[in-house]
């Protein structure tokens, strides 16, 4: 079995202007994102969030909205992404 550094996490997620990654998380939640931007691919971030947490269209994800709120904190959240799987 593989050992990993601690805070190992399977996809990173950068901005633009930035060396350090803003968030982690498994490939299952970038895929998720990644399906969401294609539904919607004019929304912005913090708009995806607010789609991924009403809880009449989607089961919530935490990672998820962690990944969102730290590219909200980062200044981020008026840019469109540009995730795809």
């Amino acid at each position: 079995m593989r050992k990993y550094p601690k805070n190992h996490k399977d996809v990173e997620y950068y901005v633009p202007g930035r060396k350090r990654r803003v968030a982690g998380s498994t490939v299952a939640t970038s895929y998720f994102l990644a399906i969401v931007h294609q539904d919607n691919p004019a929304a912005t971030i913090s708009q995806i969030r607010e789609i991924i947490t009403d809880e009449a269209k989607f089961v919530l994800a935490p990672e998820a909205v962690a990944v969102l709120d730290a590219h909200i904190k980062a200044g981020y959240g008026d840019h469109i992404p540009n995730w795809r799987y």
